[in-house]
């Protein structure tokens, strides 16, 4: 049986993967073309100043892809405080940590407003923040200083107000990481976490969070690599259909784009083979599947995927649905893309009133006098 060109175009469409360097290696230039690459994420490793960055969007979008392709999601990981890809003259914002402890819903729609200006300057369209974990296990390793509170109310309110801040700008946002990676001892970069939560105290603490995310209309969530023996004993979230299809998609019914965190974290990378791994996750409910890219494009992956469509292991309506929700996202988000002009970045990068928003937050304060006559 050979696969459809389509079904392989398809399936480029779910992948999004991260390169190394200031301008686009011609390897990757290549394998966005060869696999119609659905999109990429940028690091600290790929920025250098606001007018690189709008070249290396520029060239991605207007260089790299094919002209009957569709636009490129360009993503990161911009959430404030410890988790911050970008330096001066971009504003600078605190953590997470601080805007819950403002506790103002105003201040953190403001907040996911000034993050996604500057974000949407430089041609990013998905930011994977907020994170709505709840930090019951204040020794946590990874989410400390990341989450908004140990307060599930706090933590919905707080998100909501970044969500519809940032997809206000233009860029779409990510709640992350389901079913909830606030009570872990662990860090799934290094190990996969396990916890044994029954699905009610989920629901009285863990789901509130998402759960006000997908009222918010959020445009993703965003999967944990940690097992919950009472959800699924076996697998990791991001690789159970139990939690993805029964859960998120069945119970909380959430119908946008489900992202796998990072597949070459060590939680899954140290446990499950690179191809294995992949033809999982999208088994499991992942739409869209995300590599650092350390190694270069995932062809493995890629091509277990398209196997196991031929071995119908994987059928092709199941691979249609996910291409369609990333087309769908694409064409909210990623529709009009032209050339970012160099002269427009000092306009919406590092404003007065983002460095006032941004010393209040680092202060834990409302600024002075500063929602007064504004309006969401």
């Amino acid at each position: 049986m050979v696969t459809s060109t389509d079904i392989r175009k398809q399936i480029g469409q779910l992948f999004l993967v991260g390169f190394d360097g200031l301008t686009v290696p011609a390897s990757f230039k290549t394998a966005i073309q060869k696999f119609n690459l659905g999109g990429t994420i940028y690091f600290k490793r790929n920025v250098e100043s606001p007018v690189q960055l709008a070249t290396l969007t520029n060239e991605l979008q207007l260089d790299c892809r094919l002209k009957d392709s569709p636009p490129l999601i360009i993503s990161i990981d911009h959430e404030g405080g410890k988790v911050d890809r970008l330096s001066p003259p971009f504003t600078r914002f605190a953590g997470m940590d601080h805007v819950g402890e403002i506790g103002s819903p105003k201040l953190a729609f403001h907040f996911g407003l000034a993050i996604g200006k500057e974000l949407e300057a430089f041609g990013v369209n998905i930011d994977f923040a907020p994170v709505v974990d709840v930090l019951t296990n204040p020794k946590n390793p990874i989410i400390a200083g990341r989450a908004f509170s140990s307060n599930p109310e706090v933590c919905a309110k707080m998100a909501s107000g970044v969500c519809r801040g940032l997809q206000k700008s233009g860029v779409g946002a990510v709640a992350k990481h389901f079913p909830g990676h606030g009570d872990t001892n662990e860090d799934s970069h290094l190990t996969l976490p396990v916890v044994d939560k029954s699905l009610e105290d989920l629901e009285q603490i863990e789901f509130i969070p998402f759960r006000r995310m997908i009222r918010s209309r959020v445009e993703g969530i965003m999967t944990a690599h940690i097992i919950n023996k009472s959800l699924d004993p076996d697998l990791p979230a991001t690789l159970s259909p139990k939690i993805i299809n029964d859960i998120l998609r069945t119970q909380l019914r959430f119908q946008k784009i489900v992202f796998s965190d990072d597949l070459e974290m060590k939680a899954i990378a140290d446990n499950y083979g690179a191809e294995e791994a992949a033809v999982m996750a999208i088994q499991a409910g992942c739409d869209i599947l995300i590599y650092r890219g350390d190694p270069g494009f995932p062809e493995g992956p890629y091509e277990a995927i398209v196997k196991a469509v031929q071995d119908r292991k994987i059928s092709k309506e199941r691979i249609e649905v996910s291409a369609q929700r990333v087309i769908n996202f694409k064409k909210a988000y990623a529709s009009h893309v032209k050339p970012i002009e160099m002269a427009q970045l000092e306009k919406k990068i590092g404003l007065p009133e983002h460095r006032v928003l941004a010393e209040a937050i680092a202060k834990k304060e409302l600024p002075q006098g500063w929602f007064e006559d504004s309006k969401e």
